[in-house]
């Protein structure tokens, strides 16, 4: 399965760094360069993954990738920044970013990443992306797991907070962690987090990207820190803890 890819950074050598590490990767990639958000947009393509750098002049990446994100209708692309400066990671997450990049990219780092995202492009070109089936009332609904913000128990209930919606049903978190991916940790025993949408998180809660805060046992952030470290690793992207730095 073909995978389209544009590349936008105002350096010219960026981009015919990122276009040779990718080529040297996976041949069968196609692969498009841009030198602002602006000719981007106005080539009026889609593509499967986006490479943005986030200080552009005129419209910067993260514009870019809100209008990109905008436009989409069906499959949505990986985003993947690019730059200089970690203080602009928080806004990463407005747009669902799969990860990003700091400049001079690494290559280790750079396949790691790449291949994560090659892998997650296909997954969901070929309708294969993982989802739940809760009852709700008479029906039963599919919720995908990457819509998920975390899982809270209440009483006989499951509460599914979602991206766009709440749903409740009449289950266990024990049930529903069963169906869950690598994704998910059960960082208390009332809360089941997607560690996709995490956006920051203490020695005693997690933030996710909506602004709910969720509780973090104490004996379960080192489990917690790990975990979240090999997920970043693998693709994800990763918060910064606040106020506090771990030791393992």
């Amino acid at each position: 399965m073909p995978i389209s890819i544009a590349v936008c950074d105002d350096e010219k050598i960026v981009c015919e760094q990122i276009k040779r590490m990718i080529h040297a990767l996976n041949e069968d990639c196609a692969v498009n360069t841009y030198s602002s958000g602006t000719s981007l947009l106005a080539a009026n393509k889609t593509y499967d993954i986006y490479f943005l750098d986030i200080q552009m002049s005129g419209i910067n990446g993260v514009e870019t990738a809100k209008k990109i994100r905008k436009a989409e209708t069906h499959f949505e692309s990986v985003i993947i920044f690019i730059t200089a400066l970690r203080e602009y990671m928080e806004s990463a997450f407005d747009v669902k970013a799969f990860h990003y990049l700091i400049k001079p990219v690494n290559e280790d780092k750079f396949k790691s990443v790449f291949s994560r995202a090659v892998y997650d492009c296909r997954k969901g070109k070929a309708g294969n992306e993982k989802f739940i089936l809760i009852k709700n009332g008479n029906a039963h609904q599919k919720i995908f797991l990457h819509d998920i913000l975390y899982i809270e128990s209440q009483n006989k209930k499951v509460i599914i907070h979602g991206t766009d919606r709440v749903t409740e049903s009449y289950s266990t978190l024990r049930e529903i962690e069963k169906n869950m991916d690598d994704s998910f940790f059960r960082c208390h025993r009332c809360y089941l987090v997607n560690m996709r949408h995490v956006k920051r998180y203490t020695a005693a809660a997690v933030w996710v990207k909506n602004g709910d805060e969720i509780l973090l046992a104490q004996k379960k952030y080192t489990e917690f820190v790990k975990a979240y470290m090999a997920f970043t690793k693998s693709g994800g992207l990763s918060p910064f803890p606040e106020k506090r730095r771990y030791d393992d």
